[in-house]
């Protein structure tokens, strides 16, 4: 590991297939505005220049595989690379916070793995410091022992870690928390991710619309059904139909085989069917926990629970908020974290918003709602009213945010739980705590009820917990919960 090593010659086929499910839509969008291509009426101009793109690509990932070099020396990772300009990139070991493993549909039949470097520095960008994507999985275990042996100070000292030294000094992997087959198959019942699938399916289904002869079909289907609204209601009720299935498979493959492990000071994450990842958030970068409640799983007794991290673009597509628990019992939730961060406790009592503020709540979720009901209403009478009965139902949810609105500061930790759609519970030390404020606006001021809101660090931005309409001194006892005696804490680590 001393000497230059290169990636695997995978690495260049799977930069070049990530490069093509970057362009799917600019390619698909070329097929569909250039005729027919099983007819022969089409341009092949357009089709051309689109290959000899991807030619150039796949030869560009080629080369930049040939430049790209990586080694260990005098206790940094480093790393060479660039098509046209070449490019050093020098990690000292101490900033690495951990190695994050992950497997893909390439990597796995040729028993590889993509390595990515997770540093003190990480922001929430796509990338994290150092990326590794196709290497031997003895070589990337290699790489993680040399690094370990960096930060325990055998290497500088010219001593050599046998594997009793580094047994003692890591600790055994203990497992604290899995997920069985059933409970995903009901965790992806239950989520919400329909929505996120559904655009991509109304956007594949508009493509092939545009190509349909659909006005002498929808014609035909008037004639026989003599009412177009059930024909839009029948394929609305399709389209959301297989969204709901999509999700529910992606799910399934992206969370098969979770497991929470803990080693050490850190906290690993693995998870994957097709693609099986192993994710590292060291203990002390996580900056507090945020315990949700959706409206199907709430009623179940479930939740899931979110760490929220300072660093590690490994989160992605949660920006730096990790789910440990995708969903869990919630009266199991302080059993598992007991075993993890023993420190922070789940609590049972809430002061709640006083009852002056329950038509607040209710108003606020609301307004919005009716407002939009009123045009809906009148140019789409009389199906139109109907979208009356979507304010009603945000009135009730309103309530059941002055229900569930509450807060709890006990020692050193404040909880803080409020909803919008998703019932949040935030569980915050005060260390951890960037910042904090009471907000009133002129109304609120009349009836003594203040807003509060707490700001977290998480990645490159901030998570934020609030809570609206509280007794005006119960805000003021928070801001002087955050502010009294923080000189004494310790302080927040970086």
């Amino acid at each position: 590991m001393y000497e230059p090593k290169r990636l695997h010659p995978i690495s260049s086929v799977i930069n070049f297939v990530k490069t093509l499910k970057d362009a799917a839509l600019p390619l698909l969008l070329v097929f569909v505005l250039n005729g027919n291509i099983f007819s022969g009426d089409v341009d092949w101009i357009p089709l051309l220049i689109w290959i000899g793109v991807l030619f150039l690509v796949l030869i560009s990932g080629v080369i930049r595989w040939l430049r790209f070099s990586y080694w260990m020396e005098e206790g940094e990772l480093r790393i060479e690379y660039g098509f046209i300009f070449r490019k050093k990139r020098y990690i000292p070991v101490d900033r690495i916070q951990s190695l994050d493993f992950s497997e893909g549909i390439f990597h796995r039949p040729l028993n590889l793995v993509k390595v990515s470097v997770e540093t003190a520095g990480s922001t929430g960008s796509q990338n994290a410091e150092a990326e590794l994507t196709a290497i031997r999985r003895e070589e990337a275990k290699e790489l993680e022992t040399l690094i370990f042996q960096e930060k325990s100070g055998y290497v500088s000292t010219g001593e050599e870690a046998d594997d009793a030294d580094i047994e003692a000094a890591q600790s055994p992997r203990e497992k604290v928390y899995g997920m069985d087959m059933k409970d995903i198959v009901l965790m992806a019942i239950t989520s919400g991710g329909a929505g996120v699938v559904l655009s991509g399916v109304i956007a594949f289904f508009s493509q092939i619309m545009d190509n349909l002869p659909i006005g002498k079909i929808y014609d035909e289907i008037l004639d026989w059904i003599q009412i177009g609204v059930l024909v839009v209601a029948f394929t609305a009720f399709v389209v959301l139909l297989i969204a709901y299935a999509i999700s529910i498979v992606l799910t399934i493959f992206r969370y098969a085989n979770f497991a929470v492990y803990l080693e050490a000071d850190d906290l690993i994450i693995t998870r994957g069917w097709l693609e099986k990842k192993q994710m590292t958030i060291p203990i002390n970068r996580i900056q507090g926990i945020r315990i949700d409640e959706n409206l199907i799983r709430q009623p179940m007794g479930y939740a899931s629970v979110t760490l929220i991290s300072a660093g590690g673009s490994v989160l992605k597509n949660d920006e730096h908020q990790l789910r440990m628990l995708p969903m869990i019992k919630k009266n199991e939730i302080q059993k598992v974290l007991k075993m993890i961060l023993s420190d922070y406790q789940m609590v049972d009592e809430f002061k709640q918003p006083p009852s002056r503020s329950k038509y607040r709540y209710m108003i606020r979720h609301s307004w919005l709602g009716f407002l939009a009901a009123v045009p809906v209403s009148i140019f789409f009478f009389p199906y139109g009213l109907l979208s009356i009965s979507a304010g009603i139902f945000l009135v009730f949810l309103g309530g059941m945010a002055y229900r569930d609105a509450g807060w709890n500061a006990y020692d050193t930790q404040l909880t803080l739980r409020s909803r919008i759609i998703i019932k949040q519970t935030y569980l915050m030390k005060k260390h951890r705590v960037q910042a904090a404020s009471g907000i009133q606006t002129l109304f609120q001021k009349r009836a003594d009820l203040s807003s509060v809101k707490l700001t977290l660090t998480s990645g490159g931005g901030a998570a934020v917990a609030q809570c609206h309409y509280l007794e005006e001194k119960d805000v003021s006892h928070i801001l002087n919960w955050y502010l009294s005696s923080r000189r004494e804490e310790k302080p927040a680590e970086s």
